[in-house]
């Protein structure tokens, strides 16, 4: 019976920017993922980032990261995404390749 490999949702490790014991929980994008997203021009850092913080939202689906008190975040969501610190959010997007995504897209 054939099992598929590369599955959609998967569990990262993320104890280097949340400490040990944290995780995400993160849906492999498909192409239905990348193409609803409006990304206007490549060069455009604004949108960029807007596509980044829109995919990441839509892929992330679990966490159980906290905030500088140590209490427990929401659930992702793009709001929760967007005010991360810088370093979670390039964790978030290296270990979804989003950049990749948005050369791809473009």
């Amino acid at each position: 019976m054939p099992e598929r490999i590369n599955k959609l949702l998967r569990k990262v490790d993320s104890s280097e920017v949340q400490g040990e014991g944290s995780f995400v929980k993160m849906k492999a994008p498909t192409i239905g993922d990348i193409r609803e997203g409006v990304l206007p021009d490549g060069s455009d850092k604004n949108a960029s980032m807007e596509y980044a913080i829109f995919l990441l939202g839509r892929l992330v689906k679990e966490w159980n990261w906290v905030d500088d008190s140590g209490e427990p975040l929401p659930q992702p969501n793009p709001e929760i995404i967007a005010e991360l610190p810088y370093s979670e959010i390039k964790f978030l997007m290296d270990s979804l390749d989003i950049e990749g995504l948005t050369d791809q897209k473009n």
